[in-house]
């Protein structure tokens, strides 16, 4: 048995050892003088660096190293309000120089034909870049008008599910996983086309599936009673 274990036991002996001499190396470097730091001094030295500058900054708000008052300026609320006058003035010569110069460039209203029956919504926020809300697009169309008759729109029902509304007949979808609105917007028209080409397919029409709009919430819009509106001569 210690003819078996003698071979490991030097083995564990020797590499406690170069350990040993290892660690006590590394604790020998850096306990000569040369390799000392001194934390001490590189404190005090920073610390002192870092107070000029902050006494630098505190200079320009010190109340006694400020320019004597001559009654020559206004004061902070002041300039505000000058800096607001200046904004309006300035909106003002636009609208009096600028603004009739567009009446040249006016086209008359001309409505979308009916080929162009996609309708797509964003927001934008005005001094912002890179919100997530930008990005989401909105797409709605009338399902009427997308030219599906019998099987086929009955499939494309089906397919739609909850984005479709049974009342308005209209189909809604909105995509925001892409990085921009226009990759939204792409996305929304593939979709869309995609769905389309998959409602016109023979394979299966799923004529034995019946519609079930059970998701939707009717809501009764109720009239106005005539009879209350005044009688006029």
């Amino acid at each position: 048995m210690r003819a078996l274990f003698s071979p490991r036991l030097c083995l564990v002996r020797a590499a406690q050892q170069a350990r040993a001499i290892h660690v006590s190396a590394i604790q020998q470097a850096g306990r000569s003088k040369d390799n000392r730091v001194n934390f001490k001094r590189y404190a005090s030295i920073n610390r002192k660096e870092h107070a000029a500058i902050y006494d630098d900054q505190d200079q320009n708000y010190r109340m006694d190293m400020m320019e004597g008052w001559d009654s020559d300026d206004h004061h902070t609320y002041g300039h505000l309000l000058m800096e607001s006058v200046r904004d309006v003035r300035r909106y003002v010569r636009q609208m009096k120089f600028e603004h009739p110069t567009l009446a040249e460039h006016a086209k008359p209203f001309r409505p979308p034909p009916t080929s162009h029956m996609l309708q797509f919504e964003r927001s934008v926020t005005m001094g912002e870049k890179h919100l997530a809300g930008d990005r989401k697009v909105v797409l709605r169309v009338q399902v009427a008008r997308l030219g599906l008759k019998g099987p086929a729109l009955h499939k494309f029902v089906l397919l739609a599910g909850s984005r479709y509304n049974p009342e308005t007949d209209e189909l809604k979808m909105s995509e925001s996983r892409e990085t921009s609105s226009l990759l939204n917007k792409k996305r929304l028209a593939d979709t869309l086309s995609a769905l389309i080409a998959e409602a016109r397919t023979t394979d299966d029409t799923f004529a034995d599936v019946s519609l079930n709009f059970d998701y939707y919430d009717y809501k009764p819009k109720p009239k106005f009673p005539l009879e209350w509106l005044p009688k006029t001569q």
